[in-house]
């Protein structure tokens, strides 16, 4: 196992100064979330241009080195993992991986198919430049084919989810999302999501 920032490391970074880090959420976060988490629900998502849009621009899918061909099928799994009680990351993101780049080569798009998951249900983490600061996270840039990249992804993926499971059982975090629901009142939020915002936004503050 890699060594990545534990619970108790980000406790610790966090209690040192957690308003300003809560205080540094942008407002946008949580209300693109929201329609997203919430549109989801009842649209048909290959057909929604709207929910595409905004999902596109918030999540960097619109990436220059993406093709339309891989946006069309990227929001057809969409709509497919709704059926799906136990989505499967890795299945996702091995089926975007078959779609080539404008060079005609695949692409590892987990921080993609993460955001996917994560907008369906908040339980599945993000994964974006934010998160990897966060826990320090090593690059899997060098590692070479899909097999040993989607281990470290899921190896980190898996650390992610059980550091959330710890700190959301931590009390000497309670003032921290006491001071969240302070700073952005009115927000029906999950408290997982929450968390992801509040470790996101740590991350951002590390660079």
């Amino acid at each position: 196992m890699m060594k990545y920032r534990t619970a108790n490391d980000l406790k610790d970074l966090l209690l040192e100064d957690y308003e300003k880090v809560v205080n540094g959420i942008p407002l946008e976060k949580l209300d693109v979330y929201l329609y997203l988490h919430t549109v989801f629900q009842d649209t048909y998502v290959p057909d929604d241009t709207l929910f595409q849009f905004i999902f596109r621009h918030f999540f960097r899918l619109d990436n220059p080195s993406l093709t339309k061909e891989f946006e069309t099928y990227y929001f057809k799994i969409m709509e497919e993992q709704r059926d799906y009680e136990r989505p499967n990351i890795v299945q996702i993101t091995k089926s975007l991986y078959e779609v080539k780049n404008h060079k005609g080569n695949p692409t590892m798009q987990f921080p993609l198919a993460a955001s996917m998951l994560h907008t369906m249900n908040p339980s599945f983490p993000t994964y974006d430049s934010d998160i990897v600061k966060a826990f320090d996270f090593s690059s899997t840039y060098h590692l070479s084919g899909f097999d040993k990249k989607m281990r470290r992804y899921i190896e980190q993926y898996q650390h992610t989810f059980l550091t959330y499971e710890e700190l959301l059982e931590d009390e000497a975090l309670e003032p921290v999302f006491a001071h969240f629901d302070e700073r952005f009142p009115g927000y029906e939020l999950p408290r997982v999501k929450k968390l992801d915002l509040i470790v996101a936004q740590l991350g951002n503050t590390l660079q």
